[in-house]
C-alpha cells in the first residue's frame, strides 16, 4: 500500500485484481475463491467508507496513554508530627 492510497482505494484496488484474476480460472473451485475473495475486499471498501469508526478514519492518530498521578504518601516522619 502506498502512502497516497487509502484503505478504501486499496481494498477496491484488490477487488478487481481478484477479479481479474478469476477470470483467468475455469469454472470451479480456483474460480469461485477468487470470486469470493473479490467480494470480502469490496464488502472492506464499503465498511470502511461507511464506518464512524475512529478504527476504520483515515488520519485519526492514536489517543495518548492515560496517565496517572501520583499521590505522595506521608512518611513515618509526617504521621508522628500529626499525632503531637
Amino acid at each position: 500500500m502506498s502512502k497516497d492510497e487509502s484503505p478504501a482505494t486499496r481494498y477496491r484496488r484488490l477487488a478487481e485484481e481478484s477479479l481479474k484474476l478469476a477470470k483467468t480460472f475455469p469454472p470451479g473451485k480456483e474460480r469461485d475463491a477468487s470470486l469470493q475473495m473479490a467480494q470480502v475486499w469490496q464488502r472492506l471498501s464499503d465498511q470502511y467508507i461507511n464506518s464512524t469508526s475512529p478504527l476504520f478514519q483515515a488520519g485519526v492518530s492514536e489517543q495518548p496513554a492515560a496517565q496517572q498521578q501520583q499521590q505522595i504518601q506521608p512518611t513515618d516522619e509526617d504521621k508522628d508530627r500529626e499525632e503531637s
